[in-house]
């Protein structure tokens, strides 16, 4: 725990990182589309959120205590390092994820229009699930080597209106969760044109 104080007071420290807040309301966490991945249904609480730039991108840091609903009677709360970049239009919703990120949230598959998660191709280690609002959508921008970068960085990632929302388990030190937002930023460069022009 001590390098993950240790990297916030590093990064609080660097002008390149700005507008750091100890914490941020729930309002603020709503509009990253509650409850979607990795965001609890029962409450959610951030901290440590940190702005700046990767790639480009303007991009959100924060560390997220997400609550959820065990078994019965039961909560759970699980910790999470994410990461959101600021898209230039909105693209449609959805959601790519190594399987183990996701199987305890007790949570709808996100987009809840989107229907049952897909389990992409098996044998694949890690598995991985994705789902999304637009199939053709998904079958464009969800290649081999999307999935292959996901699953590398042990992540999961959804496409939320203007937003790229990624996050990796467990409150890790900023450097890490930068890598996490140059991740992201490798896997919207795999998105072919007519994924930006087609809508």
């Amino acid at each position: 725990m001590w390098q993950v104080r240790k990297s916030i007071r590093a990064y609080r420290e660097d002008p390149e990182w700005h507008h750091y807040r100890k914490r941020e309301s729930r309002r603020w966490v709503d509009m990253f589309g509650r409850p979607g991945y990795p965001f609890g249904i029962l409450g959610n609480h951030a901290t440590h959120v940190l702005e700046g730039q990767v790639r480009g991108y303007p991009v959100t840091l924060f560390h997220l205590a997400a609550v959820h609903r065990g078994g019965r009677y039961v909560t759970d709360v699980n910790y999470y390092s994410v990461a959101v970049l600021s898209l230039p239009k909105s693209l449609p919703d959805t959601a790519v994820s190594v399987e183990a990120l996701v199987r305890s949230l007790h949570t709808d598959p996100f987009p809840p229009r989107a229907g049952r998660p897909v389990h992409l191709p098996s044998g694949r280690r890690p598995r991985m699930v994705t789902c999304s609002v637009d199939p053709e959508f998904a079958e464009l921008v969800i290649t081999e080597q999307v999935g292959r970068m996901t699953a590398d960085a042990k992540m999961g990632w959804r496409l939320h209106q203007n937003q790229m929302i990624g996050w990796i388990k467990e409150r890790k030190p900023y450097d890490k969760v930068v890598g996490l937002a140059e991740a992201m930023a490798g896997i919207l460069a795999e998105f072919p044109e007519p994924a930006w022009t087609a809508r």
